[in-house]
C-alpha cells in the first residue's frame, strides 16, 4: 500500500537540513484514492475548538444545522481565543483510538489505520530521520482532519512531553487543491517569518521534528468542499495501554 521509493536518499537529506521534508507519491495510487472516497463517506465528525482555555468537541453535523444568527455567541468565544492565544477550529475523526479500541470495520480506513504502525510506514519514517528502526521502540497515532472554509490552526509546536512526540506528520487526501484555498502547513522562524509553506497536494505526507513552530493557515471562505488529511505523530516508546 506504501509507494516504493529511490529517493529516501534525498529526502533523508532535506529532513536533515531543515527538520521538514514533503514526502510525494506516499502511497499507492489505487489505494490513496480508495481512502479518499472512505473518508467522503465517513459519518460522526467532530468540531473541534477551544473555548475559554478548554478543549471543546461538538458535533459537526448538528452544528450546520443552528441557525447563523444562534451562531454569534459561538462565533465570538472562537474569535476571543484565537485572539488571545493558541487556538484552532476543524473536524476530526479519531482513526488511531477507534483502531485499538475495535470500532474500525473492516475497509480502507482500517488499512490505512493499521498501515500507519506498519514496521514498513515506521521504518520509512526513521529512514527519513536518518535513524536506525528498532520494532517496538515507536509507535504511530493519527486522527482524520477535515479543515473547511473558515477552519485554521494557530502557531505552536507539538511539543507535550507526556506524549514522547518524535515527529508529526500530515498524510494530504485532498485532490484539486491549490495555495489560492489556504489551509497550507506553514512553517515560522523565531522572528515569526513564514520560512516555508506546503500546499497539501494529494497523496503527499508532509513529515517534521517536533518540536518545531508551525501553522494552518485559514481555508479560504470561497472554498468548496474540504481539506482532507491524516495527521498524526511519530511516538517514543510501546502504545499506551
Amino acid at each position: 500500500m506504501i509507494s516504493s521509493r529511490t529517493d529516501i536518499e534525498s529526502l533523508s537529506s532535506r529532513f536533515a537540513e531543515h527538520g521538514r521534508v514533503l514526502v510525494p507519491d506516499i502511497l499507492q495510487p489505487d489505494f490513496a484514492r480508495d481512502v479518499l472516497s472512505a473518508i467522503g463517506a465517513q459519518q460522526g465528525w467532530l468540531l473541534v475548538t477551544r473555548i475559554e482555555g478548554r478543549h471543546r468537541e461538538f458535533d459537526a453535523a448538528q452544528m450546520e444545522l443552528v441557525p447563523k444568527d444562534k451562531l454569534q455567541t459561538f462565533e465570538d468565544l472562537v474569535a476571543d481565543e484565537a485572539r488571545s492565544g493558541f487556538q484552532y477550529r476543524f473536524e476530526r475523526h479519531l482513526l488511531y483510538d477507534n483502531l485499538r479500541a475495535g470500532k474500525l470495520p473492516a475497509g480502507s480506513l482500517r488499512e490505512l489505520a493499521e498501515l500507519l504502525n506498519s514496521d514498513k510506514f515506521i521504518g520509512l519514517l526513521h529512514a527519513i530521520m536518518g535513524k536506525t528502526f528498532t520494532p517496538g521502540d515507536t509507535f504511530c497515532d493519527g486522527q482524520l482532519t477535515r479543515y473547511r472554509a473558515g477552519h485554521f490552526l494557530t502557531s505552536h509546536d507539538d511539543e507535550l512531553p507526556e506524549f514522547r512526540r518524535v515527529a508529526a506528520f500530515v498524510l494530504n487526501l485532498t485532490p484539486d487543491w491549490s495555495a489560492d484555498l489556504g489551509g497550507l502547513l506553514m512553517f515560522t522562524g523565531e522572528d515569526g517569518h513564514v520560512q516555508e509553506a506546503f500546499t497539501p497536494k494529494f497523496n503527499t505526507l508532509s513529515f517534521f521534528k517536533v518540536p518545531q513552530q508551525h501553522a494552518v493557515s485559514a481555508v479560504a471562505p470561497f472554498a468548496q468542499g474540504a481539506r482532507h488529511a491524516v495527521t498524526g505523530w511519530l511516538r517514543r516508546g510501546p502504545p499506551p495501554a
